[in-house]
């Protein structure tokens, strides 16, 4: 299950085109292939336009362990597995790395393999998946000799940044679990997986976040040439979303890759965008960005060159896709902006003071939305930028002649919202 290679580390970030989005930070170790020698270095790129922005070199890690990472939206730091500086610290460590000011928050040892952190942000805690030894068989060579065989299996489990690791329950019926395809559900206390049945099924599986209890447990609707990656939950659009892709190279004789959305109770996908600009990605390679609603990934084409993509699900469509020298993996995304204006600030982080909301429903909408700012003046705009309506304390908003698409909501208190009309 672990990979170690030697990388470099880079932020991304994208500035949105219409000037009521919020920036988006993204984050995952970065490598230009030219020199294995570099240190991780800490960069900033605008997924939207393309531009690199910044660098700062990090010289405490030599390496990273795929699929070990993850971003706490509570204390805004990026998580990850990886190899000290030799000499002294090259063994396997673990990192808690301020992306605000630029340090190390802390160093701790979990004395057990950790993947597949996910960020419950209405609770501000971390679940993981943790692996122990189900079974054991001794090989004996005949001669008093021989080695011990083990069975993994993988468990739930909750941690913090100074090194406990508490165990929730054992994951039953698996006996695998795909890199990159885990989220955590806030709304609903679900901690979702893919993972493989022993008769090598890929089931979608929801277990309950504070006592593991399976919730539901389905075999994906995909063909066996088809595989799944990528979970992402969308909080306000209510589903859980990913990449439906053939297992190695396409043929006319298999489906293309999309992003879909999954039925968590069936198993049924269904596409969103269908991508077959997408030929391969390394696990952890996406993130979904809750205020604005993006699915943001890299991929390589078949020529394996490297992109970064922007896909609105909304809408069903590609909103950047830019070429870029190297590779990234282990993708993240600082949600904090989000979590304060949905869940405040979870168990006492400190604030300045509290986040503006603003709420709209139903999203999306056919006829009419409602619009709640607490008293406070709000405007909307559509996609291309025009105004629909001025500074108004108005709760329902008539949509019915409105064009079908996206609309952005900025409120004089500095919220802003989305949602989109659909026919």
């Amino acid at each position: 299950m672990k990979n170690v290679g030697r990388i470099l580390f880079i932020l991304v970030a994208g500035i949105f085109t219409n000037t009521l989005m919020a920036q988006v930070s993204v984050y995952g170790f970065y490598s230009t292939y030219t020199d294995p020698s570099n240190p991780i270095v800490l960069g900033q790129y605008e997924a939207i336009s393309g531009e690199w922005l910044e660098w700062d070199t990090l010289g405490f890690c030599d390496g990273v362990v795929m699929g070990s990472s993850a971003f706490d939206a509570g204390t805004e730091s990026y998580m990850f597995a990886g190899i000290g500086a030799p000499p002294s610290n090259n063994g396997i460590q673990f990192w808690d790395y301020d992306v605000i000011d630029n340090a190390i928050i802390n160093n701790p040892s979990f004395n057990q393999t950790i993947n597949a952190i996910q960020h419950d942000m209405a609770g501000d805690r971390l679940l993981a998946l943790g692996t122990y030894a189900e079974d054991s068989t001794f090989i004996d060579f005949g001669d008093g000799t021989g080695y011990w065989e083990y069975e993994w299996g993988s468990s739930l489990i909750e941690l913090d940044t100074e090194g406990s690791v508490t165990s929730i329950a054992p994951i039953e019926g698996i006996n695998g679990v795909v890199l990159g395809a885990t989220a955590f559900d806030p709304e609903n206390n679900v901690y979702a997986l893919v993972g493989m049945d022993n008769s090598y099924n890929q089931k979608f599986i929801q277990l309950d976040g504070t006592t593991g209890e399976v919730i539901s447990s389905v075999n994906l609707d995909l063909a066996s040439n088809m595989g799944f990656n990528e979970l992402e939950c969308f909080i306000a659009g209510e589903s859980f979303i990913g990449l439906k892709r053939p297992f190695g190279a396409p043929t006319p004789n298999t489906e293309t890759t999309a992003l879909v959305s999954v039925d968590p109770l069936t198993g049924v996908l269904t596409n969103i965008v269908e991508l077959p600009q997408i030929y391969a990605f390394s696990p952890n390679a996406s993130v979904f960005e809750q205020m604005t609603g993006l699915f943001i990934m890299l991929y390589y084409d078949v020529s394996n060159q490297s992109h970064i993509v922007v896909i609105d699900p909304v809408a069903g469509e590609v909103v950047a896709d830019h070429e870029i020298d190297g590779s990234f993996i282990e993708l993240q995304i600082n949600n904090r902006e989000f979590m304060l204006a949905a869940y405040g600030a979870a168990n006492d982080v400190a604030e300045v003071s509290p986040a503006p909301t603003l709420s709209v429903w139903p999203n999306p909408a056919t006829t009419q939305v409602q619009i709640h700012s607490k008293n406070t003046p709000y405007r909307i705009h559509d996609q291309a930028g025009r105004l629909m309506v001025d500074w108004s304390q108005e709760v329902n908003v008539d949509v019915t002649d409105w064009s079908v698409g996206s609309y952005f909501i900025s409120c004089a208190n500095g919220a802003h919202a989305q949602f989109t009309v659909v026919r």
